[in-house]
C-alpha cells in the first residue's frame, strides 16, 4: 500500500483510504492467498478503527494494541 499527498495530512488521510480499500479487498477475495492470509489481525484494526484512530496509528500518537508494540509513552 501506498499514499501521496501535498501534506503529510494528505497523505495519511490517503493511507485511511487504502488501508479501507485493502480491507475490503481481503474479505472479498486475499483472505485465501498465500502472501494475504497472515493479515487478518491488520483486518480486524482496520475494521475496528475509525478514520481517527486509524490516523493516530499510523502516525504513532494513538497507544498501541495489546500484542501490536509497546504503548505510546505518556504526554
Amino acid at each position: 500500500m501506498a499514499a501521496d499527498g501535498a501534506s503529510l495530512d494528505e497523505a495519511v488521510t490517503g493511507m485511511v483510504d487504502a488501508l479501507r480499500e485493502y480491507a475490503e479487498d481481503w474479505r472479498r477475495r486475499l483472505r485465501d492467498a498465500p502472501n494475504h492470509r497472515g493479515n487478518r489481525d491488520l483486518v480486524r484494526l482496520i475494521g475496528g478503527s475509525d478514520d481517527e484512530r486509524l490516523r493516530d496509528w499510523l502516525v504513532g500518537t494513538a497507544n498501541r494494541l495489546p500484542g501490536h508494540g509497546a504503548p505510546a509513552p505518556p504526554a
